[in-house]
């Protein structure tokens, strides 16, 4: 029974070894897509703008603080990073995520990448390998610029506009902003490969990170925290366990992000390899 068991064994485990090397080999070629492409620089810079622009307001908001009465003061919204600059950067990096696949569609380039590589999942487990890289390493980068920068501005300002009584506290919900960029990326790629239009997947990845939460706020007072408390931007100091006047702990608040991914990713698997190039 041992001589019969172990040949399938070794078979599984190289059979899985080459899957990998698959994928990783098509995620270098679709890494090298993505660096050749002149929209993704567009992208990087419209981040980066709006983490500047972010920094301006939050500049602003210090500088009417500032000018406030005590009273005035102990009333003024906080000036947290996480509010005024990520949504944005999460927009940014969710358009190029969707670019990495809906590019390929536009252009005609998605027949004789499929003619490389005809496994289509495995074409579309390559293109999510880069844009984790891609969207992690962005949500990570912006996420930490843009809270030294308020942490900067804000010096030893108190609360509440000082969101932070310590430099370390601002790391949890750094770290839960670029994991909801991460998200944000996956998710916009999974609708790009459902949708196949740049422009249906900009505008649904613009509702879910910029409209959507704005307009949750105007429901029903027993209903809007329910709704903004499962929206991808809000999930983020949830995950960090930071205090807001969201709903989910931080384990449901990942199970909840776990969800859009696995949802669009896995509708991205059976649309791509079931309907026609």
């Amino acid at each position: 029974m041992t001589l019969q068991t172990a040949p399938s064994r070794n078979a599984s485990a190289e059979t899985t070894v080459s899957v990998l090397a698959s994928v990783m080999d098509v995620a270098a070629a679709e890494w090298l897509k993505l660096r050749t492409m002149r929209a993704a620089w567009v992208v990087w810079a419209g981040a980066a703008v709006s983490t500047l622009i972010g920094l301006i307001i939050i500049m602003g908001h210090v500088g009417s603080y500032d000018q406030a009465t005590p009273g005035q003061q102990a009333s003024f919204e906080s000036a947290d990073p996480a509010v005024a600059v990520m949504p944005l950067v999460a927009f940014f990096i969710g358009t190029l995520s969707a670019l990495v696949m809906t590019t390929e569609f536009s252009t005609g380039s998605i027949a004789p990448s499929l003619v490389a590589v005809p496994q289509r999942r495995t074409l579309l487990a390559a293109k999510s390998v880069v844009v984790t890289c891609v969207a992690l390493a962005g949500g990570v980068l912006f996420a930490s610029l843009s809270q030294i920068g308020a942490m900067l501005i804000l010096g030893d300002r108190p609360a509440p506009l000082n969101p932070w009584t310590h430099w370390w506290e601002a790391v949890p919900p750094a770290a839960g902003t670029a994991v909801t960029t991460l998200a944000t990326g996956l998710v916009a790629l999974g609708l790009g490969a459902v949708l196949r239009s740049a422009a249906a997947t900009v505008a649904v990845i613009g509702a879910l990170t910029l409209v959507v939460p704005m307009f949750a706020h105007v429901l029903p007072e027993p209903v809007h925290l329910w709704v903004a408390s499962v929206l991808i931007p809000n999930l983020a100091p949830q995950i960090a366990g930071a205090e807001s006047a969201y709903l989910l702990a931080p384990p449901v608040a990942a199970a909840v992000l776990a969800f859009y991914v696995v949802v669009t990713l896995g509708a991205a698997s059976l649309s791509f390899s079931r309907r026609d190039s």
